[in-house]
């Protein structure tokens, strides 16, 4: 099984670390990149191509909403989901408006993110079997 592919999007530079080195601790995932606002996001993932943005909702140059939003109309088998310290619903329902493919809670992270990352294999897994 080839492994899911994640860009990681965050202004916060320690955020991302931690994410990063977090998700290198995961069976079938590889962080093929890193971006630090909503265009850069943009651009590394028409770059490289990743399976998987997790993109922080409020960054500078574009916002998390508009980053995605752009991915999905350019590259729409890229799945983006939001990453927020915001988890209201009104949020939620913001980045479903603007394509989002899921949104995670950063306070309830660590959880949400391993059960999305070990769907999305499962379902890859079914495809390429298929």
């Amino acid at each position: 099984m080839n492994k899911l592919r994640i860009l990681v999007a965050d202004d916060h530079e320690g955020f991302r670390r931690l994410l990063s080195a977090f998700l290198q601790t995961q069976s079938g995932v590889e962080i093929v990149g890193e971006a630090r606002d909503g265009a850069e996001a943009i651009e590394q993932t028409e770059l490289l191509h990743p399976d998987l943005v997790l993109m922080d909702l409020q960054m500078p140059k574009r916002d998390g909403y508009e980053a995605t939003k752009e991915i999905k109309q350019s590259l729409p088998e890229t799945k983006v989901v939001i990453l927020s310290i915001y988890g209201d619903d009104m949020y939620r329902r913001q980045a479903w408006q603007y394509a989002a493919d899921g949104f995670i809670d950063k306070s309830a992270m660590k959880n949400a993110l391993k059960l999305y990352l070990s769907t999305e294999l499962a379902r890859r897994e079914a495809i390429q079997a298929a």
